[in-house]
């Protein structure tokens, strides 16, 4: 699946999409990636949310947005994670 994290603008958005599996623990990885430049506690699985936001029809994606527990808005997915490994994100 593909994930772009939350910017200004959509541009700026799409500027940093990846592909990762479509699993909550790839999503984890990601994000604590991305953080890693910062000074942040890591990010649990079972601080991701993952849920449906619509569908974009300026990209083309069923949109799900990713909001991370007692902080905000990550980013954005191009459809849900895998029911197979997310029992947090139904």
């Amino acid at each position: 699946m593909k994930l772009r994290e939350h910017r200004g603008g959509l541009a700026e958005s799409m500027e940093t999409v990846i592909d990762i599996p479509p699993t909550l623990e790839a999503l984890k990885i990601a994000i604590n990636n991305a953080f890693s430049e910062y000074d942040v506690p890591e990010i649990t699985a079972d601080m991701i949310t993952v849920k449906p936001y619509g569908f974009d029809e300026r990209i083309g994606w069923d949109t799900h947005i990713v909001i991370i527990a007692d902080c905000s808005v990550y980013g954005f997915t191009d459809g849900p994670l895998s029911q197979l490994t997310d029992e947090n994100n139904p």
